[in-house]
């Protein structure tokens, strides 16, 4: 599964970083042969001092992607258990992720991240809109929990769902390779080493593991 590096509009690049993604977009594949990859960007609300009444407390506190994505995880379980409960046959989805830290111009961070997902459990973000079951307002949910933000409706566009963000990745299919690259192609924006902060009390960079 090799891909054609088309777009290196963003060098110098994090060679670790290169090799984790791919190695968990492969993960993904191993363990759902039809996979939908979504990318996203996670923001913060503005929690610091600069000069205004602040609007809000969240919870910034180390750990925030892990509590991201465990929050992430749980919902997904639930709305299985939900469905199956209303006597309708669901797929069990795993998930799998990558995200980086980035530090905008202003010195606030925002996340990127991919998550991965079983295909025949979810076949799109849905009407994410609107609260409801739905793997957009699941994730929109997750980053609010993770925020201790309560999930408010006005936090949800703390989510952003970038144009033509989801990827079918289907091996069995005769456009796999062509998706394939172009989804390794886009994650290379993940590991450019431009807007990168490293830091031994924040991680900058996390990803599912190999169990």
């Amino acid at each position: 599964m090799n891909y054609n590096a088309t777009n290196d509009s963003h060098p110098p690049y994090n060679q670790t970083y290169l090799s984790k993604l791919t190695d968990v977009t492969h993960l993904a594949l191993e363990r759902h042969r039809r996979t939908m990859a979504v990318t996203l960007i996670l923001r913060l609300p503005e929690y610091r001092d600069i000069g205004d009444t602040l609007q809000c407390l969240p919870n910034i506190e180390q750990g925030l992607m892990s509590r991201f994505i465990e929050s992430l995880k749980a919902k997904i379980q639930a709305l299985k258990t939900r469905k199956e409960k209303q006597g309708l046959r669901v797929h069990s989805s795993s998930l799998h992720y990558a995200w980086v830290r980035e530090l905008s111009q202003d010195s606030k961070p925002h996340y990127h991240a991919v998550l991965f997902v079983n295909n025949d459990t979810f076949a799109s973000l849905g009407h994410f809109t609107r609260e409801g079951d739905n793997l957009g307002s699941l994730i929109q949910e997750a980053w609010c929990s993770a925020l201790a933000m309560q999930s408010a409706s006005e936090y949800h566009t703390l989510v952003h769902f970038p144009q033509n963000p989801l990827y079918y990745l289907n091996i069995n299919a005769s456009d796999f390779e062509k998706v394939h690259n172009s989804l390794m192609c886009r994650l290379r924006y993940f590991a450019k080493e431009r807007s990168k902060v490293y830091s031994r009390v924040e991680r900058s960079f996390g990803c599912s593991q190999r169990r």
